[in-house]
């Protein structure tokens, strides 16, 4: 079958590259379109050995946030002139991918009652965190996207939680039950690259205890909450020297340095790290992960950390929160509380040497091979769906 991928953040991560590659080598034929609004933006992250054709549109403008549904007026005519959305069979589109909710969801849906397409729309950080939070005027049309889709696609348990719990709590019971039925978890994955020559870590009581932080020095990441729970563990920890190690840069960096932790020389600020031999190298140099972020969709992160043998700490209902049962990887912490997370980590030192093998195991199960078959399955099941209803 063919898809049509509605991707506007395409060219600003390699997740969708690397899953859209990993589908095409599963046999899904694609079309990916991108709506931009950067100049600098056209052509990047353009697949080797073109699996897949990529267009990018210059068509979104700086008064789109505030004018919303004028970026679906514009670029839906925009993706007829581009594709074959009114043909049938396999000379034409059969099913559309809008990869978040209000950006590309719009536009999938504005396609869907022009042209009776169908479509599968995933929910991201920025439907969660920015449009639902403070765009309380467009739920409703959120609401009739959802309502819309065939499928919708969540990174984690959590992620799917939060919608529900918070964002179309008030939506009528049965539609509520409905939306609940054709929801669907698929996780990003990661490059078998980050697997290759993984070992577990070892550590044991009285020697030295690095803690790993990697992330953009700012608030949403929390990187000073991070130091004021290893100033925590150091307290649990009598004996012990416990650092901290960060991999990032931002605003936060001057209040890192003046932190009493940097003070005391526990705390190395190493800049940004470019790379994933970079950044291997940063994690096989630590024990645990640390990343107490206020707001995660999924939290690559955790998983490129755990794939080097070092259990995580993440936030309580957030992406990762439910990746995994709890204590299998590490722990969920509450982000407001340091010495809550010195608990955890202490927790997650326990049977150190079998979590850790139990960490690169884990991270092993969500390679992208492995997720791409699980979003071709549900693709290839939605095909049947269809064609029964023809």
């Amino acid at each position: 079958m063919k898809i049509l991928h509605i991707c506007r953040n395409y060219a600003t991560t390699k997740v969708f590259a690397e899953l859209f590659a990993h589908l095409a080598e599963a046999g899904i034929e694609q079309r990916v379109y991108v709506p931009e609004s950067r100049a600098a933006n056209l052509g990047r992250n353009l697949p080797d050995g073109s699996p897949y054709p990529v267009q990018y549109s210059l068509i979104l403008r700086p008064w789109d946030p505030l004018l919303y549904h004028t970026k679906a007026r514009r670029a839906a005519p925009d993706l007829e002139r581009r594709y074959d959305l009114r043909g049938a069979g396999r000379n034409g589109i059969e099913l559309i991918h809008a990869h978040t909710l209000f950006t590309d969801g719009g536009i999938a849906y504005r396609l869907h009652r022009r042209c009776g397409i169908p479509f599968v729309v995933s929910v991201r950080f920025s439907d969660l965190e920015y449009f639902f939070r403070y765009m309380p005027h467009l739920r409703g049309h959120a609401m009739k996207i959802l309502s819309a889709a065939q499928r919708v696609v969540f990174l984690s348990p959590a992620s799917r939680q939060r919608l529900f719990g918070r964002c179309v709590q008030r939506a009528p019971a049965a539609a509520r039950e409905a939306l609940w039925k054709k929801s669907a978890v698929i996780p990003n994955g990661i490059s078998p690259a980050w697997l290759q020559g993984a070992a577990p870590r070892g550590w044991r009581p009285g020697r030295p205890l690095r803690i790993a932080f990697a992330g953009s020095l700012e608030r949403r990441k929390q990187p000073l909450r991070a130091a004021d729970a290893v100033l925590a563990l150091q307290a649990l920890l009598p004996g012990t020297h416990v650092s901290l190690q960060v991999a990032g840069a931002g605003p936060l960096e001057a209040a890192l340095r003046a932190h009493r932790l940097a003070r005391s020389g526990a705390m190395t600020l190493l800049g940004r790290l470019e790379g994933m031999q970079a950044m291997r190298g940063f994690y096989e140099g630590c024990h645990l992960f640390l990343l107490p972020s206020l707001a995660e969709t999924f939290g690559m992160a955790y998983l490129e950390a755990m794939s080097r043998g070092l259990p995580v700490l993440y936030t309580r209902g957030q992406g990762f929160d439910g990746q995994f049962a709890e204590g299998e990887a590490g722990f969920a912490v509450d982000p407001g509380d340091p010495e809550g997370i010195a608990r955890a980590a202490l927790a997650a030192l326990d049977g150190y040497g079998a979590r850790s093998a139990r960490c690169i195991e884990l991270a092993a199960s969500l390679c992208w091979k492995d997720v791409a078959g699980r979003m071709a399955a549900l693709y290839r099941g939605l095909g049947h769906e269809n064609l029964q209803h023809c």
